[in-house]
């Protein structure tokens, strides 16, 4: 390249980058006017406005799939999202406030932002410690948010102090047209932020309300024959007048003093044979009886209804011949744990005790928004200030955003509304209505306000007819997949990456003085065995159809598999369902703690599996399939609960951790640096000195049956009982809790016990003879 070629290129390139330093110099020259100028203020302000709308209608759009999702951006950016919302309006209104030029346009986005927060019915609370805490939390905000609203309509009105307001058109018309509509969507906002405090007051402190349904189940048994197939008889609650309960003087229990055409119970609800209630409607209703009595042990109250009738009516009517589909049975639970999900995160459960008023203020709020929309965008306000300030005139971007704002009140108000009823609450509603209307009333009697209910209760249920209330998903963990091979080269970087996070570890627990005696993590290789679940999986049929039958099976009297392999003829396998099987490890878990059970004979059917994958035929597969597909799914689930939800396992966490550890330590001494996982296994001398040897003799056992479909089919049974025998629980927060994270699987079986009365595990059955 020539000498000149070189010179004009550098020439070229210090144009250039003099032109690129001038760039970035005006950019910082601007960017530090927008940082002192009113003008810049008011951009500012303008940004974080639409910011904040844009959250809100994240969180209304992808908040209600927080109990259909595990997904962690979802659950922690809509977390981070809920948490963030109301320091974004603090700071907003008090920058407004603050400002020296105001905008005409404040109070309205102000309260937009108000309107937005409190239309947000979909996420009211993110976790059970916010419905605790944030009552007063809730109240000081929407206090501190009414008085800054207040003081900007007085600031942007005012035509005294540094700045006034200059019409082209009459002064006191125009405030009028504003202000009317302004104040009166300011007082809805009010009351839609103190829902969300009525929310938490009823997920927190709703005790008469739980302590009148208790009390009501005392003695509901002495109120006639139970029918379970035809629910004749059945007098659980639905829905009854709120205000009509009062405390017995005598027995100090709460009486229901409505009267009877007021109460509406299962048995009404299924002896209406009207067309327009049908079997969908019906086990809503039924769904929403069984959420009331499932919130009683949130609040610490007893199940005193009788055990007999609970039993009769899970195992006679939900588990009756006449209803046998396992997916009806598992639907109505899971409309039942939907209802409570509603009640502890969102507002739907205040919106449905005061639904005519919810929907009034809700339609009065959208008539104010267009009446408001329509003004901004006909009378445009322009502000002067006296002095230093340039003439700052209400721009299109402005009133643009201000429009925008009112139609995203407006619109989001109309879609929680239509949301609400078409949802299985106005089914509950509309169902209700109609049955006491039907008690005064003919049917021509019924004015146009039930037709539109009952096409909106159609569309809801049309709409929701293949639609889960909850991931639906089975969570799945091998502990054997998990053991990957130390000679993979592959592997490398990935041990490289876990010795620089052991490393910050330890940094950070040296620098903050944390002794390593507070942290319980035993010292397994991490490069070779991974902790983090794999791909969940859609529940299958089968699954749920493995547990009804084992339910039926046993009658409600559950044992952690010893039934199942008696039933199946492998009582030589009874061995490892005693508690008592690792001596040296069982004397430190309480009896409730199955851990070291579940790990055992998920190890047994991971062996299982590679040695029936060796040497499947397909002819054989067929018939094998299902057995197979249930018990390595459920295996792999209670595997899984161990990992990731072990608190919703009986026995403490802690110690379901520990036992967990000791497996990882064992598998990773064995398989290190295997490369076929069976063959070493197969070798293995048989003992119970470990957990991991006492799970491999246990797969050698079962692999001695010489009927594979009679194998799989053993193992089947067991982990479908075995799951039946971890469900009953006391920890009702964890379960809640869950519900809020996608849910899981064994709290609807958790759920379906309760209503049939097994609340514990029965001494009695939970060891089994050796």
């Amino acid at each position: 390249m020539s000498n000149h070629k070189v010179n004009d290129y550098c020439k070229l390139f210090k144009t250039e980058n003099h032109l690129g330093n001038a760039t970035v110099t005006s950019l910082l020259h601007y960017a530090r006017y927008l940082s002192k100028s009113s003008r810049g203020t008011v951009t500012r302000i303008e940004v974080f406005v639409l910011l904040t709308a844009a959250l809100f209608l994240f969180l209304a759009t992808f908040g209600a799939y927080r109990r259909q999702h595990k997904n962690l951006f979802i659950l922690k950016v809509v977390f981070g999202m809920c948490t963030l919302s109301s320091s974004l309006i603090t700071y907003i209104f008090g920058s407004m406030q603050s400002s020296a030029v105001k905008s005409s346009m404040y109070s309205i986005w102000a309260i937009s932002l108000f309107l937005l927060y409190g239309s947000t019915d979909a996420m009211a609370a993110s976790s059970l410690d916010d419905t605790r805490q944030s009552i007063l939390i809730y109240t000081y905000h929407t206090s501190l948010w009414y008085v800054y609203v207040v003081l900007l309509l007085l600031s942007v009105t005012s035509s005294d102090g540094a700045f006034h307001v200059s019409m082209s058109i009459d002064d006191s018309h125009l405030k009028g047209l504003l202000t009317c509509p302004v104040i009166f969507l300011h007082f809805i906002a009010v009351l839609k932020s103190l829902q969300r405090v009525a929310v938490c007051v009823m997920a927190s402190n709703s005790w008469k309300l739980n302590k009148m349904v208790a009390d009501y189940m005392y003695d509901e048994h002495t109120r006639g024959e139970f029918v379970p197939a035809t629910m004749e008889g059945c007098h659980y609650l639905v829905d009854w007048p709120l205000s009509k309960s009062k405390l017995g003087t005598s027995s100090f229990a709460t009486v229901l003093t409505a009267e009877d055409d007021e109460v509406i119970d299962i048995e009404k609800i299924w002896q209406c044979n009207d067309s327009s209630i049908g079997l969908e409607l019906k086990y809503a209703c039924l769904s929403f009886s069984l959420f009331h009595l499932l919130r009683r042990r949130y609040f610490g109250l007893a199940c005193c209804e009788s055990k007999e009738r609970a039993h009769d009516f899970v195992f006679k009517g939900l588990l009756s011949e006449n209803a046998t589909d396992c997916n009806r049975i598992f639907r109505v639970i899971e409309i039942e744990l939907a209802f409570m999900y509603d009640c502890f995160f969102t507002k739907y459960a205040v919106i449905y005790y005061a639904s005519t008023a919810a929907t009034f203020w809700s339609l009065a709020s959208v008539i104010c928004i267009s009446l408001t929309a329509y003004t901004v965008a006909t009378r445009l306000l322009i502000i002067r200030c006296d002095q230093d300030e340039p003439l700052l005139v209400n721009t299109k971007t402005e009133v643009v955003i201000t429009l925008s704002l009112l139609a995203c009140a407006a619109l989001l108000e109309l879609l929680q509304l239509l949301h609400y009823w078409t949802a299985i609450w106005a089914r509950v509603s509309y169902v209700c209505q109609f049955i006491r209307q039907q008690s005064v009333l003919d049917r021509r009697g019924c004015h146009c306000l039930m037709r539109l209910k009952e096409l909106l209760t159609k569309i809801g249920v049309y709409c929701a007819s293949d639609k889960h209330y909850w991931q639906h998903k089975l969570g799945q963990y091998s502990l054997l997949e998990s053991v990957s091979c130390n000679s993979n080269p592959s592997k490398k970087e990935h041990r490289v990456i876990n010795k620089f996070g052991e490393f910050i570890y330890s940094a950070v627990r040296w620098f903050t003085l944390f002794d390593r005696a507070h942290m319980h993590r035993t010292s397994y290789d991490a490069s070779v065995i991974c902790m983090k679940p794999g791909k969940p999986i859609e529940l299958p049929t089968e699954v749920k159809e493995a547990i009804v039958h084992s339910l039926e099976h046993t009658d409600g009297k559950l044992t952690n598999g010893n039934s199942s392999l008696v039933s199946n003829g492998a009582e030589h396998l009874l061995w490892a369902c005693g508690q008592d099987i690792y001596p040296n490890i069982s004397r430190f878990l309480g009896k409730e703690n199955q851990t070291h059970l579940i790990m055992t004979w998920h190890i047994a059917t991971c062996y299982c599996e590679m040695t029936t994958m060796k040497n499947l035929r397909s002819d054989d597969e067929e018939k094998l399939r299902p057995h197979l597909d249930v018990a390595t799914k459920l295996s792999k689930y209670c595997a899984y609960l161990v990992v990731s939800a072990r608190k919703l396992l009986p026995g403490h966490r802690y110690d379901t951790l520990s036992v967990l550890d000791a497996v990882a330590v064992e598998a990773t001494k064995f398989l290190k640096n295997s490369r076929d996982r069976y063959e070493v296994m197969r070798n293995l001398a048989e003992s119970e000195e470990t957990i991991f040897e006492g799970g491999t003799k246990l797969g050698k056992q079962l692999e001695e049956i010489e009927d594979v479909t009679h194998r799989w089919k053993v193992l089947a049974d067991f982990w479908a009982e075995m799951l039946l025998y971890l469900a009953p629980s006391d920890n009702v927060k964890e379960h809640i809790e869950e519900l809020g994270n996608g849910g899981e699987f064994i709290t609807h079986l958790w759920a379906l016990l309760t209503h049939a009365g097994i609340l514990e595990r029965q001494e009695d059955h939970q060891v089994g003879s050796v």
